[in-house]
């Protein structure tokens, strides 16, 4: 087979530091020296939709939530996680309007989200937070957090979950009042793809693995390079903003990026889909993820030769 045949369709669910890596490595032409043509039919597609196109075959590979991947697999579907992609951390919080001191305040007003509150991953995670503060708010998808965003400042939606470079902007600017998501970081964004294609094409998927395993390596040893691609990738026009990010995130991705959730995350999955799906309560890590494209690249040695040649 031709080293240099092989195509790799991508998308990502938003625009966020945790979800660059891919898009950046292509940018970089990391994905290019393992022998890969990436496209991106779409990028900031919202997690349930990312995960959806991937089941019918509109692309390869994508950055999204884990809860979309957990529940395509109780529908029984294929998707699965084959990396995490960053280490547990508050990545997200809930913004509200100045006038709103507490979450309590939600109830009946209106709330931006991705693009539900009952399968996608930031809009669950907004609702359970609010319902545990006693309100019962309405949701409305936005499809981005940068419409989210918008939509705080012109008013047309009183709260909504933002990340962590929007959250910074939006506090100091217009003085939204801040609060911690219910799932904290316990359930990490993933690279996901599908059992089928690992099966079919083993070797693509190893090459995509490289590309962003290389990704991740070149992301923490070249500032220079990877600073403005995530700028670019942000659509931010603040770059003092987007080195802030790049400092916070350099330690929380991880050089071998397995799944290896905790037992809190594992148990959150579980109670979020326990009503709708009766199997929830007995899902193991195991049934969404995929662990041997990592545990191959670890033990054949390329991920210890790459920091091995890190600079010092």
């Amino acid at each position: 087979m031709n080293r240099m045949n092989l195509k790799a369709r991508m998308t990502t669910a938003l625009r966020a530091p945790t979800h660059s890596l891919a898009w950046c490595g292509t940018e970089t032409g990391v994905f290019k020296q393992q022998g890969l043509e990436v496209s991106f039919p779409v990028i900031e597609t919202t997690g349930p939709e990312a995960v959806a196109g991937l089941a019918r075959g509109e692309w390869d590979f994508c950055q999204t939530g884990t809860l979309p991947v957990v529940e395509n697999f109780l529908q029984g579907g294929d998707v699965v996680a084959l990396f995490r992609n960053a280490l547990q951390h508050d990545n997200l919080c809930i913004a509200l309007r100045p006038e709103l001191k507490t979450l309590a305040e939600l109830d009946g007003k209106r709330v931006g989200v991705l693009s539900d509150a009952t399968s996608g991953q930031t809009g669950i995670n907004a609702r359970l937070t609010i319902e545990k503060a006693g309100a019962t708010a309405t949701y409305v998808g936005l499809g981005g957090y940068g419409n989210i965003y918008k939509a705080l400042i012109a008013g047309d939606i009183d709260a909504g979950p933002l990340p962590l470079h929007l959250r910074f902007s939006g506090e100091r600017q217009y003085g939204w009042n801040i609060f911690a998501l219910a799932f904290g970081g316990a359930i990490p964004s993933v690279f996901a793809t599908t059992r089928r294609l690992i099966a079919s094409n083993r070797e693509l998927v190893m090459r995509v693995a490289k590309g962003f395993i290389q990704t991740v390596h070149a992301f923490k040893t070249q500032p220079e390079v990877y600073i403005p691609v995530l700028q670019r990738f942000l659509n931010l026009s603040d770059r003092k903003l987007v080195e802030d990010q790049y400092r916070f995130y350099l330690p929380l991705f991880p050089p071998v990026p397995r799944m290896a959730l905790s037992a809190e995350g594992l148990q959150s999955i579980r109670d979020t889909f326990a009503k709708t799906y009766p199997a929830a309560q007995h899902v193991r890590e195991a049934d969404f993820t995929d662990s041997s494209i990592v545990d191959a690249l670890e033990h054949s040695g390329f991920i210890a030769k790459l920091y091995a040649e890190a600079p010092k």
